[in-house]
């Protein structure tokens, strides 16, 4: 800074720019420093949080057979909680074609559902 002060005085607020370079400058600093740490092991634990649980494996196997639409808007309406509106807007398609295709998809797997083996006795 010491260096580049004449031409910083000139600014509106030259403490600002100060204070602003000196973070950018700590910033650029530590991201020098952190580095990562490979390793050939994988690590000890298993992280659960972005697979579904064992029960629910079926249906998301059952969702991932329907057709890419009608897919989508399930889990747009159903996962993301968005409205036939939102959906709508997302896929490009108009508000009735979002009712059609959740009708369809969610006919489709109530019948696969019901008609597979390993979900007898979990259907009530």
């Amino acid at each position: 800074m010491c260096g580049a002060w004449p031409r910083v005085r000139r600014k509106d607020s030259p403490h600002s720019y100060a204070r602003t370079t000196m973070a950018r400058l700590h910033i650029s600093v530590w991201r020098r420093h952190r580095r990562e740490h490979l390793t050939g092991d994988p690590p000890e634990r298993v992280h659960h949080g972005v697979f579904p649980p064992d029960e629910e494996q079926g249906l998301w196997e059952e969702l991932a057979a329907l057709p890419r639409r009608q897919r989508a808007v399930l889990v747009l309406r159903y996962y993301e909680q968005l409205s036939d509106a939102e959906i709508a807007k997302v896929l490009g398609i108009s508000s009735g074609t979002v009712r059609s295709q959740a009708s369809r998809g969610l006919d489709k797997l109530r019948s696969s559902l019901s008609s597979s083996p390993a979900t007898q006795g979990s259907m009530r």
